[in-house]
């Protein structure tokens, strides 16, 4: 397996254990807001730890079958939708 797979496998598995811990915490302060979209954050943190997890499956299948483009998103997927999530709670507070 090529190293940058591997290496985005390691990232994606600790990237998964911390958005576990994230996601946890996010859900005590998602719980206590007074906001109309609250359904949505519940659902939108308990998906950041499975955006880890497609990105390392979906790398390790895609690598070598499919144009790099889609390499590189799947790279930046858990990244990009961690960062719109946080946005979204710090326009929720």
């Amino acid at each position: 397996m090529p190293s940058p797979v591997i290496i985005n496998g390691l990232v994606c598995v600790a990237g998964t254990l911390l958005g576990i811990l994230f996601a946890g915490a996010s859900i005590v302060s998602i719980a206590n807001m007074k906001v109309p979209w609250v359904g949505l954050l519940l659902v939108a943190a308990l998906l950041v730890p499975v955006m880890f997890v497609v990105s390392g499956v979906g790398v390790a299948i895609a690598y070598g079958r499919t144009p790099p483009g889609v390499v590189y998103g799947l790279v930046a997927l858990p990244w990009l939708y961690g960062s719109g999530f946080v946005l979204l709670m710090l326009r929720s507070f």
